[in-house]
């Protein structure tokens, strides 16, 4: 099919859909609860294509985005002008695979244009790609997005797109494949975030994603996973951070949302970061918790949680530091994400968590007796932990015995 039959075809569709009163407007407008989502949307495209860097350049009344990945092809345009249509579906190493991901940008515009290769194109309509005349093809590709929406002023969306850019995080670029460099640019302000090249450890390895402001170090440990024929991974991710004494040791990450490639909404209620290739709601901001793919993504996601362990001891940052960051306190116990039972090399574990924090050092077997009474002295002034059985939602009894009982049964263990 040719571009020309492509928008003949779309032309009829949108005067069909006119006909029957359907409203788009409103099916997108509530796609999405985040209006800026779409520049997660655009950079998923550019990872999708082999992309390195990506710039955004906000002006008053558009928003510019190039990026030095593959050239849009007739399948692309196809994909990004249709609904439920993608180029990617057959491919599971692809983040979009729903064709709804480029509609987001319509929360902002009325009318977006994209310049790459052989294809200069203006989509009116939601989904009728109009051809614009231009000179030599471009060496990039060039992303336009003009603010003239129907229902947001120019200043409200400049506002709102501002405010994403400033703070699209690090943790952006951490799981990605192929995106090194993120900039973007206004009359206001600029930044720039970029991936310092992985150093390969023994079974990890050290990240560091870098700002202008600040930067973030991550132990990444994988673990593959085949589905469909095709081998991807999970991932769990370790911050970086030092004690009082300045001594380098793992710490809590504050946000702890899972991570399909990108942020979801979906709060995992962890102290670390859980990132796998779950099947996600068309919005992907949500998981379905019933997919029988992401219940096995989950168990695998457990498997590596108790691998890691080995690898972090290996490392040389197990110490109650980390074992705090395990979800072993009360407040999990009512937590939605949470992960299942799981087998590690001798270990037969069927409940991840245990009675106390002590059981969870003796199992795996991680302090050396020349440690034990440093262990023990920590262990008093740590918050007793308590058990909840490993499945997404659900309680635990209360464990036997007082305060003063548990903190004396803590002592002994290591006598």
């Amino acid at each position: 099919m040719k571009l020309t039959e492509l928008i003949e075809k779309r032309k009829s569709w949108v005067k069909s859909s006119q006909e029957n009163k359907f409203d788009f407007d409103s099916i997108l407008a509530g796609l999405y609860n985040d209006p800026s989502h779409f520049i997660y949307e655009i950079l998923q495209n550019a990872e999708d294509a082999f992309a390195r860097v990506i710039r955004f350049d906000l002006f008053e009344d558009r928003l510019d985005i190039q990026h030095d990945g593959r050239d849009f092809n007739f399948a692309d345009i196809e994909g990004i002008t249709g609904i439920g249509i993608s180029s990617k579906k057959s491919d599971l190493t692809s983040i979009g695979k729903f064709g709804v991901g480029f509609k987001s940008v319509f929360a902002i515009t009325e009318a977006p244009s994209v310049f790459s290769g052989e294809y200069n194109i203006k989509i009116e309509d939601f989904v009728v790609p109009i051809e614009i005349i231009t000179g030599a093809p471009r060496q990039e590709t060039l992303i336009s997005l003009p603010f003239n929406h129907k229902f947001r002023s120019k200043e409200a969306i400049y506002d709102l797109v501002y405010k994403k850019l400033e703070n699209i995080g690090l943790k952006t670029l951490l799981f990605l494949r192929n995106i090194e460099e993120i900039k973007w640019s206004s009359g206001h302000g600029r930044g720039h975030y970029y991936m310092k090249e992985a150093k390969d450890l023994e079974g990890a390895k050290r990240v560091t994603v870098i700002s202008e402001k600040n930067s973030e170090e991550y132990i990444v440990i994988e673990r593959p996973i085949e589905i469909d024929g095709k081998t991807l991974k999970v991932e769990v991710a370790y911050k970086l951070g030092r004690d009082k004494e300045g001594k380098e040791i793992l710490v809590q990450e504050a946000d702890s949302k899972l991570i399909v490639y990108f942020p979801t909404e979906k709060i995992t209620f962890l102290n670390f970061l859980l990132q796998g290739p779950y099947k996600t709601t068309p919005n992907r901001e949500n998981i379905p918790l019933a997919d029988e793919q992401n219940k096995r993504i989950i168990e695998e996601t457990g498997k590596l949680i108790a691998e890691s362990l080995a690898v972090v001891k290996r490392l040389g940052y197990l110490d109650t530091n980390f074992l705090s960051l395990m979800p072993i306190y009360p407040e999990h116990r009512e937590k939605e994400f949470v992960l299942p039972k799981y087998y590690s090399g001798e270990f037969q574990i069927n409940e991840i968590y245990y009675d106390d924090f002590e059981k969870l050092l003796t199992v795996y077997e991680t302090i050396s007796s020349n440690k034990k009474k440093e262990y023990v002295s920590q262990l008093k002034n740590t918050p007793l932990s308590y058990p909840h059985y490993s499945t997404w939602q659900t309680t635990s009894p209360r464990p036997r015995g007082g305060r003063s009982a548990r903190i004396s049964q803590r002592t002994q263990a290591y006598s």
